[in-house]
């Protein structure tokens, strides 16, 4: 706000300044002999340099390229609508990318960590209700083979090596998450898709429910039977394999598998200021 009022202040100097330049006195002295002739010198200058400037062909200039409009997938201009049952409704996919979507209705949810949770870090305290509108997310994190359909269609890049992630193109790990993405890289793709990618109080409704619970399925420790994490299984799993780690909006892998991406900055004073924010 602060920087709002000081370009406030400026652009009335400015206005002010332009609106002095324009005045000018109410009389006229009479032009003196020497300033009659520098006038008329003047005037015939101009008309040479305007004479010469005529003889002078003008370049004819090229013509201008049309930018290639490239149309917004059918999916941004055709917003799916709401469930009539928001928690019972036949499958809904994304017809770009053919991800599975879980609806999360509007309404207040719990953010942060409770006190009273063993282990929860400064930056996520306090614990405080937020409202968000209702909607869609990906059921299930973005698999090697979805991303490359982006990657085939030229809409994404990826260079990582053979190296670095020598599963991305084994048949074998098609149906695993993607890894090895940048933040710019994955707003692209949700872009592709038509969406975008969840803000931070959107991701962790639809992990933890309205009511803030400590993981996804609820109060038990992580363990193979909710979720891959830890290093438990030594590397990724197939998206969406475990049915006992759903939230309950029906979201796979809410708490391991890999790291997702939202479109929020980091701030370590995030929660504290967020309070009476309204999504």
């Amino acid at each position: 706000m602060v920087g709002k009022r000081q370009n406030i202040k400026k652009n009335a100097a400015i206005l002010i300044l332009a609106v002095l330049s324009s005045c000018s006195p109410k009389t006229h002295p009479d032009p003196t002999p020497d300033v009659g002739a520098l006038a008329t010198q003047m005037w015939v200058n101009l008309s040479v340099q305007q004479t010469l400037d005529a003889a002078i062909p003008t370049a004819t200039p090229l013509p201008t390229a049309t930018p290639t409009l490239i149309p917004a997938p059918a999916f941004l201009s055709t917003p799916i609508p709401a469930p009539a049952d928001p928690y019972n409704y036949p499958p809904v996919f994304n017809p770009i990318d053919h991800m599975d979507l879980a609806y999360i209705p509007a309404g207040e949810f719990l953010m942060g960590a409770s006190p009273y949770d063993s282990g929860s870090d400064e930056n996520e305290l306090p614990q405080h209700s937020i409202y968000l509108d209702a909607f869609w997310i990906s059921k299930t994190q973005v698999t090697n083979s979805m991303f490359t359909t982006c990657v085939n269609a030229n809409a994404c890049n990826y260079s990582v090596s053979h190296t670095t992630n020598p599963h991305y193109l084994d048949p074998l790990y098609a149906n695993h998450p993607v890894v090895y993405v940048s933040w710019e890289t994955a707003q692209t793709y949700c872009n592709w898709t038509g969406g975008r990618l969840p803000t931070e109080a959107e991701w962790e409704k639809a992990a933890r429910g309205p009511d803030g619970m400590r993981y996804a399925w609820g109060k038990e420790l992580p363990r193979l039977k909710f979720v891959n994490a830890d290093n438990e299984y030594g590397t990724t799993t197939i998206a969406g394999i475990f049915p006992y780690g759903k939230s309950t909006y029906g979201v796979f892998d809410m708490g391991g598998n890999v790291r997702e991406w939202v479109s929020d900055w980091y701030d370590a004073a995030y929660y504290q200021t967020a309070i009476q924010r309204v999504h």
